[in-house]
């Protein structure tokens, strides 16, 4: 396995509320993108991320419910720094997680970043974002369009260290040899359309760097207005 990641600030923010890890053994990946003001986001996020490869690292094996156990334990390291102190109330974060283990990769998601799957082809877009937008686009009470400009189009539902108590949503993918993964943060989604990033993926000529880099200068030449972060894994 083969994988890169970086985290860039971006044209806008002052602060990188993104985090990201990457195990020495390229089977454990993480990116967060925190929530809660110019100190908490970047709290939340590196948190986050830390707790999780923590505690990845101390597992036997990987499943489905190892990695729900590991982001409901990065939950209660970010939940208890808000109890510690006051002014840190309302922080959290985004954390989407992949671990592989010989032919599966478990992954376990909360928030708006995202994970991808490329295989034969085709871009298969994994997590479902935990937006109030989302929600709506269910219901088909708007359409793709007017979610892209909605005001509330950022408002999550579910976050890493909001509540005390969560239940990630969960899951594993059979891969294959040449199959690639990208994780990323909504810094990199909202300017990258699904097709781009599958042509991005699908070239084989591309290292993983290049892709990650590449991704990272389109963005910045649509403004980057957000942090962006992003992971690509090749099986």
């Amino acid at each position: 396995m083969k994988a890169f990641g970086a985290s860039q600030i971006g044209l806008v923010r002052s602060v990188n509320e993104d985090a990201y890890y990457i195990s020495s053994k390229h089977d454990v990946m993480v990116v967060a993108d925190g929530m809660g003001g110019y100190v908490g986001g970047e709290i939340a996020s590196r948190t986050a991320v830390n707790a999780v490869a923590y505690y990845c690292d101390q597992m036997k094996h990987s499943d489905t419910l190892s990695l729900q156990r590991a982001m409901q334990y990065a939950n209660a390291c970010v939940w208890s720094k808000t109890l510690i102190d006051p002014s840190l109330k309302g922080m959290g974060t985004t954390l989407t997680m992949v671990c592989v283990q010989k032919q599966h990769v478990y992954w376990g998601h909360m928030g708006d970043s995202r994970l991808y799957y490329w295989h034969d082809g085709a871009l298969i877009q994994i997590t479902s974002d935990h937006t109030w937008i989302q929600c709506l686009l269910a219901k088909k009470e708007i359409t793709i369009a007017e979610a892209k400009v909605h005001p509330r189009r950022h408002v999550l539902t579910r976050a890493i260290g909001v509540d005390e108590d969560i239940t990630p949503d969960t899951g594993d993918i059979l891969v294959t040899p040449g199959d690639r993964m990208l994780l990323c943060t909504d810094g990199v989604t909202a300017y990258i359309a699904d097709e781009e990033m599958a042509t991005l993926l699908g070239t084989p000529e591309m290292d993983e760097q290049t892709i990650v880099q590449t991704l990272l200068e389109r963005v910045y030449a649509h403004g980057a207005e957000d942090n962006v972060t992003a992971i690509v894994l090749t099986i």
